[in-house]
């Protein structure tokens, strides 16, 4: 965002850094058309995309939690999901069957080798055993799967095809993982399926007739003043765009990020909202001022040249995305050496990837010191220029900047070190 590459700097990055081939980047004086802007949106298909990844995040539950859409187009979406997830009630049933029989035995392994006096193997054998001979049950139910897969193929497609997008549109930031999580935990605050109660069928039902069982709050707050809610809803606003807009990108159009921003606010404070009506008239001048302080912010940062670390970041998130691949990876071999421990193959193939782990983890931390070492450059540049508090204003809490102090004291207090429990929290 607002950075256009100039020239290369020769006391840049190391030569034989990971992280070379990088430019000395300005923040100049853009053209007309490349302000930085609030207007716009996307087309009706993203739109529908971006809702199709939050409304799935659970899609394989057997009783799914829903709330009731809030507009037009996530009633219809919702309603999508829910007609092609009927047709896959059974294929979700037997996979999650399956997948508590591996569970359960996997565990009960793990606890012989490591607890063999675990008062929870008696039962899990217990359990095991009363669902009869387990290869069997295990290939039955395969083939089941299997089978119900090819008979509702357009379906499992449909869910598919929206897995391949939610890769695509994370890669392109389209969607974001805290956008994600605050939709899920809307959707199970909100669910009106708490009790498992209703089946797939009966939700289009509800949701078809908008017929949402009616919950009473108990805890009724007093509501705040029209004075206070503009208060609130400006601190909150801004907050939001300071947090999600990145000056380090090369994004210019920040529509999205204004749109998810309002309808932040408006959720946060849509009982309040409702009591003042024509206060639309008044959030909008609002928005629109936030947005023009902050563009106000981006100007007075122009012509001051910077090291461009938004593409140490875009390298990392690779590094990040591989990470996560071979994760997986460990997992399922971890998984298949639990049945066949001395299997070779599986062995020095999870040495290899450990091994790989490894190196991404190195490749990650060797990232982490060259942004926040440039990044701390790019800050006196803007001291010296006398742009500190603009500067500060943007970038002061940026995730990503955020994330990377975090992992450096972590790295530090632990002898160089980023213990293998918190690789975790990096990389959600």
């Amino acid at each position: 965002m607002f950075v256009n590459s100039v020239s290369i700097s020769n006391n840049f990055l190391h030569s034989n850094s990971l992280y070379q081939k990088r430019q000395v980047n300005t923040f100049s004086k853009p053209h007309k058309t490349d302000q930085v802007s609030f207007s716009g949106g996307l087309n009706p298909e993203m739109l529908k995309n971006q809702l199709r990844i939050l409304l799935t995040q659970d899609i394989w539950a057997e009783k799914l939690s829903v709330k009731m859409p809030e507009t037009r187009l996530e009633k219809e979406v919702l309603l999508e999901v829910l007609q092609n997830r009927l047709k896959l009630d059974r294929f979700a049933r037997l996979s999650n069957e399956r997948a508590t029989i591996k569970g359960d035995i996997s565990y009960l392994n793990d606890l012989l080798e490591k607890d063999p006096l675990n008062p929870n193997i008696p039962k899990l054998r217990q359990e095991l055993v009363r669902r009869g001979n387990i290869e069997s049950v295990l290939k039955t139910l395969d083939k089941q799967i299997d089978m119900e897969g090819k008979k509702n193929k357009p379906a499992l497609d449909y869910f598919k095809n929206i897995e391949k997008i939610e890769e695509e549109y994370i890669d392109k930031r389209l969607v974001r993982f805290p956008q994600m999580e605050k939709f899920w935990f809307k959707i199970k605050r909100n669910n009106i399926n708490k009790n498992g109660q209703y089946s797939t069928k009966e939700l289009i039902d509800i949701i078809a007739d908008d017929k949402a069982p009616v919950t009473v709050s108990k805890n009724i707050a007093k509501p705040l003043s029209k004075k206070d809610l503009m208060v609130k809803a400006e601190k909150e606003y801004e907050q939001y765009l300071r947090e999600n807009i990145d000056i380090y990108e090369s994004r210019m159009n920040h529509n999205d990020d204004a749109r998810n921003g309002r309808k932040f606010v408006q959720e946060l404070n849509m009982a309040t909202i409702k009591k003042y009506p024509g206060i639309e008239k008044s959030l909008q001048k609002m928005y629109e001022s936030v947005e023009s302080r902050y563009s106000h912010k981006i100007n007075r940062l122009v012509d001051i040249d910077i090291y461009p670390i938004g593409e140490i970041w875009n390298d990392m998130r690779l590094v990040e995305t591989d990470m996560k691949k071979v994760i997986k990876d460990i997992v399922f071999i971890k998984q298949q050496l639990k049945t066949c421990p001395d299997n070779k193959v599986f062995n020095e193939t999870l040495k290899a990837w450990e091994k790989t782990l490894e190196e991404l983890k190195q490749d990650w931390i060797k990232g982490m010191k060259y942004s926040l070492k440039y990044e701390d450059m790019n800050r006196q540049r803007f001291s010296d220029a006398g742009r500190l508090s603009e500067y500060e204003y943007l970038a002061g809490e940026n995730k990503t900047i955020k994330k990377h102090k975090a992992a450096l004291e972590l790295y530090r207090k632990n002898n160089d070190n980023i213990p293998d429990e918190s690789w975790a929290n990096i990389l959600s």
